[in-house]
């Protein structure tokens, strides 16, 4: 393991084995934040034993095989940490939807700009997830196909929905069944700007940070 910082605990941690990408990674983000570095998981383990990064970015290359299920091993191995994957258009491209519903928060690929790589990491760190639209809308349409909202058994969760007001109530079914903001609008005859309002509330009183997480709270209580 390199470090490139030591002395701050809310380290960014990269683990590669590609000295191009661990250079490109590490030139960007030390500049706003401590860095560490790891080019095998035992050494990454080890780092992880001494302080807990606030970011960690895996390379696929660190596993020694069959990498989407390694991968989706160490993420469950990693959970309450922040683990973004790192990706090539060729030889470490992964199965993200596995990779995600195993607890990645994002996926980067390995030429990103730094000015998305300065983005991703900013909404990372406020919480977000760093993932495709695609992937988002796929795995909220998958949620919706489990079944519709039913009424719930859950107390706390039941406190939490009865504190919306009926529209906020129906902009969160809407966004649960896959709805984007436009498509919201339009079918309530409200303008989008409304429809963040509305979400912005919703997602204070749900103490939830995104719309994904919003699919992901109605489906667990559905």
């Amino acid at each position: 393991m390199t470090a490139k910082t030591s002395a701050d605990s809310n380290y960014i941690l990269i683990v590669s084995r590609d000295g191009d990408v661990t250079e490109r990674y590490s030139a960007v983000l030390q500049k706003n934040h401590a860095v560490q570095l790891s080019n095998t998981l035992p050494a990454m383990h080890a780092c992880i034993a001494g302080s807990k990064p606030v970011l960690i970015f895996v390379d696929p290359l660190v596993c020694r095989q069959n990498t989407t299920p390694e991968l989706t091993g160490l993420l469950k191995k990693l959970a309450g940490n922040h683990v973004v994957v790192i990706e090539n258009a060729t030889d470490r491209m992964v199965d993200q939807r596995s990779l995600f519903k195993a607890g990645a928060r994002g996926f980067c690929r390995d030429d990103i700009t730094p000015a998305l790589l300065v983005r991703a990491v900013a909404q990372l760190l406020d919480g977000e997830y760093w993932i495709p639209r695609k992937l988002i809308s796929r795995m909220i349409s998958e949620l919706a196909n489990e079944g519709s909202m039913t009424a719930a058994d859950n107390t706390a969760n039941n406190t939490l929905i009865s504190s919306l007001t009926p529209r906020e109530l129906q902009v969160a079914r809407m966004v649960h069944l896959g709805g984007n903001n436009k498509m919201i609008a339009r079918e309530l005859d409200i303008s989008e700007r409304t429809v963040k309002a509305h979400l912005s509330a919703i997602f204070r009183k749900l103490d939830i940070e995104n719309r994904l997480n919003l699919a992901l709270f109605f489906n667990e209580i559905s």
